[in-house]
């Protein structure tokens, strides 16, 4: 017979809880604790309330956070709640509990005086109005690698579901990056604290999932080249082409009461999110593998297990079956395949149209680190051709994996774009070079990239969030500097890829 011990040891903890409950209950009254350890159904105490969302709090600032639709509004007049024991003051106008309150003009990224009084203890916080989203953590737990710790995830934002609320399983995220202070994280939503059932969920605006990732973008001095680069390959749909792409929002993000500063909050690639059954194949490049990811070479004896080659297969669910067909036929393709053969099959195994625009958008981003790995192939069955998903981009736009910036003259490839070239498939040369100058009048315009950064730049500066990104993990990101180096990169980086399509 097996034992679940998280359960007994929460079952123990709930025994002891209520005991101290009882002895404190005969005491003095109710105090209001700022720095709490999360309850047995992982709620953190009551604080401020505004219209029934909690505002969020940083113990070491004492600062609040709550989140406006707008940069500004006229009127405010939540509904407040706070302990009932206590009283509060806004701006030294005292507060009416459980009650409408008008605090008249109110804005993002003002500092407003909270006094808490509690019998003879007073409390001075400042709260803060954001125009970012706030994602709330509440764990009672270390947030590991694996397996999933259970946690509670309050979202706060102007979508129809402003106030979401749900148990879920959080883990770390990222080969390399967990080694940053700064932690990536994915959560799936769970139906209760036992476990058992995942269960789906529209979140801030995007499809229907269980599963969704919390990016630091820690080693990116912008925070935004993933999410810009995924909104501009999104983008590419507007022309003619059908692909693939992650969309993704910028939050904030607490972790009990603790500050942890911008997040970009993303799908998760999974069978709901493409709308795909154990037919389809998603392989994800996790590593070199001595080329095998660029389709330089590759080990023939295929892996009876979901690593291949540098690969990681998603989908199908390995408890289910592995199937590597898709892939290996296009590598006996790629690396063996005659000219003729190539030339001949290539189309059956790959989208083309796919090919190319993703072609031209590692070069567009330079994102050095994905030729290879850093990517995601993808078909909806064995029969259809595959095709390429980007993933994991922060290193791009002038920067390398580890934030290191780069000169921005440089050509991205691997032996799969090489040997179209080479064969020249169906006049492949004439459409990656048509397709660049047609890229250029829209999508990959300069002033529309900017266009497209400056969005996300003037979003961070009203809500003052890099300065307090610079607070929490004592550093200096600079993004007025940040959004001129990456203009001025583009700049040069058209300009030269003008030049050499011009010629392709």
């Amino acid at each position: 017979m097996k034992l679940n011990c998280s359960l007994i040891i929460r079952k123990t903890k709930i025994s002891v809880l209520f005991l101290l409950m009882l002895v404190a209950s005969s005491c003095l009254e109710e105090a209001v604790i700022y720095n709490a350890e999360p309850s047995l159904d992982l709620q953190l105490p009551l604080i401020l309330k505004f219209d029934q969302i909690n505002c969020s709090y940083d113990a070491e600032t004492e600062m609040l956070r709550y989140y406006l639709p707008q940069d500004s509004l006229s009127d405010f007049s939540p509904l407040i709640e706070f302990q009932k024991s206590s009283e509060l003051f806004f701006n030294t106008n005292k507060l009416e509990n459980n009650q409408l309150n008008n605090l008249g003009f109110v804005q993002i990224n003002k500092p407003y005086q909270i006094e808490i009084r509690n019998g003879k203890t007073t409390k001075q916080l400042t709260l803060i109005f954001t125009n970012l989203p706030i994602i709330q953590i509440i764990s009672d737990t270390k947030i590991y690698d694996e397996p999933k710790s259970i946690t509670r995830i309050q979202i706060n934002s102007s979508e129809k579901n402003h106030h979401f609320t749900s148990f879920a399983g959080i883990e770390l995220r990222g080969r390399y990056s967990r080694d940053y202070e700064k932690k990536s994280m994915g959560f799936a939503l769970w139906e209760g604290m036992d476990r058992s059932l995942e269960y789906s969920s529209e979140l801030l605006g995007l499809k229907k999932n269980s599963d969704w990732i919390l990016g630091a973008a820690f080693i990116d001095p912008s925070r935004i080249r993933n999410l810009v680069s995924f909104e501009i390959w999104n983008g590419l749909n507007n022309l003619g082409n059908y692909h693939l792409g992650i969309q993704s929002r910028l939050v904030e993000v607490f972790l009990n009461n603790s500050f942890q500063g911008i997040y970009v909050f993303s799908e998760l690639l999974n069978e709901q999110l493409l709308g795909v059954d154990n037919n389809a194949v998603l392989y994800k490049g996790i590593e070199w593998a001595n080329g095998a990811t660029k389709f330089e070479s590759f080990n023939p004896e295929i892996s009876i297990n979901q690593f291949w080659n540098g690969w990681e297969q998603k989908i199908p669910d390995r408890k289910d079956r592995i199937n590597w067909s898709p892939l290996n036929n296009l590598y006996e393709l790629v690396v063996n395949g005659s000219d003729e053969d190539f030339a001949s099959n290539i189309a059956n195994h790959f989208n083309i149209e796919n090919l190319i625009d993703y072609y031209l958008f590692l070069n567009l981003t330079l994102a050095i680190d994905n030729t290879g790995k850093n990517s995601f192939l993808f078909a909806e069955n064995d029969d259809t051709p595959l095709q390429y998903i980007p993933w994991d981009l922060d290193g791009s736009w002038g920067i390398l994996y580890d934030g290191t910036k780069i000169d921005y003259k440089a050509i991205l490839t691997n032996n799969l774009f090489d040997r179209l070239y080479e064969v020249d498939v169906e006049n492949y040369r004439e459409k990656v070079k048509n397709r660049w100058l047609n890229l250029r009048e829209i999508n990959f315009k300069k002033k529309n990239i900017a266009g497209v950064f400056d969005k996300y730049f003037k979003l961070m500066k009203a809500s003052d969030i890099i300065q307090k990104e610079n607070l929490i993990w004592d550093i200096n990101l600079n993004i007025e500097k940040e959004q001129m180096y990456i203009n001025d990169w583009t700049a040069n980086r058209l300009e030269f890829l003008d030049n050499y399509f011009g010629e392709f």
